[in-house]
């Protein structure tokens, strides 16, 4: 078993082990009369398929991490309950933030004028921004067992020698691709028109020294709470555009600021870290944290 970084604070296992301890390969095996061989083909069967496809959905706030035989290391999220007396001081103090029920039907209309006005331009499905699994790639997943971010460890691997082979691209800066509608991943759509940009789909979050996070965003600015990325490949607006987000089950809406912009391969918006003692959208920060939501902004 191979230890994990002090900077990620995950718990370590081999991937059989973790397929294994799945919660979803446990309960269809306890359904099964047959449930030891059937279990073990599923294993084998994973440990196949992940070998030579990156899985777009795994155990949730996991990493999976190839080595040179291609065998994914899982590593385990533990940041929130690291930092659980600093978020339990938070609720006692009574600072949670208060849910925007009155603005959402107004904004409601206002996603839906901007679909309108582009039904008949064209929908672009952009599919997935993954590269070929190799040795150093690493996969996080977050706290809904979506992708969070696909990126090197450079202490297994070259980040030069493999970044060719990640297909994605960015919208020359300040930019965005022609009006329509755009999807990738597994249903994150982002609308472009005339004067609005509309993302629809999943919050991510990021901080710096884990997933290959740094400290300053595409602005030259140090990243602080508040600071998003947009996905670069659809979205390059102006550093510190502001941006209208909401968290979709919270319903919070809060103003960030676009400082940055990222690979998102599943994901309309990623938040930098806001901190263990204080919340955002409704929530507790933690290094696997994801939710539904949307954001809009004009130009």
């Amino acid at each position: 078993m191979k230890s994990s970084k002090p900077t990620f604070k995950w718990v370590t296992l081999s991937l059989s082990a973790a397929l294994f301890l799945s919660p979803t390969l446990v309960a269809s095996a306890a359904e099964d009369t047959l449930a030891d061989s059937k279990l073990s083909q599923d294993v084998l069967l994973d440990l196949d398929l992940i070998k030579h496809q990156i899985p777009t959905t795994f155990e949730p706030g996991t990493t999976l991490t190839y080595d040179a035989d291609l065998e994914p290391i899982v590593t385990y999220d533990t940041s929130a309950e690291e930092h659980a007396d600093e978020q339990q001081g938070l609720k006692s103090l009574g600072q949670e933030e208060v849910p925007d029920i009155e603005g959402r039907a107004a904004e409601d209309e206002f996603f839906k004028s901007v679909a309108e006005s582009v039904k008949d331009l064209p929908v672009v499905d952009l599919g997935w921004d993954l590269p070929e699994p190799a040795l150093g790639i690493a996969v996080m997943y977050g706290s809904d067992g979506h992708i969070v971010r696909v990126y090197v460890d450079e202490s297994m691997a070259s980040k030069q020698a493999i970044a060719a082979d990640i297909p994605s691209t960015t919208v020359p800066y300040p930019g965005r691709l022609p009006a329509g509608t755009y999807t990738y991943g597994s249903g994150q759509k982002v609308t472009i028109s005339a004067g609005a940009v509309t993302g629809e789909g999943r919050f991510t979050v990021f901080r710096a020294g884990v997933g290959g996070s740094g400290t300053v965003g595409s602005s030259g600015k140090t990243l602080g709470a508040g600071d998003v990325a947009t996905k670069r490949q659809i979205d390059n607006p102006v550093q510190n555009t502001p941006i209208t987000a909401r968290a979709l089950d919270t319903d919070i809406s809060k103003t960030v600021y676009k400082n940055d912009i990222g690979s998102l391969p599943d994901a309309v918006l990623d938040n930098y870290f806001w901190g263990w003692s204080s919340q955002q959208f409704g929530y507790t920060y933690s290094d696997s944290l994801s939710f539904p939501g949307r954001y809009y902004y004009r130009f």
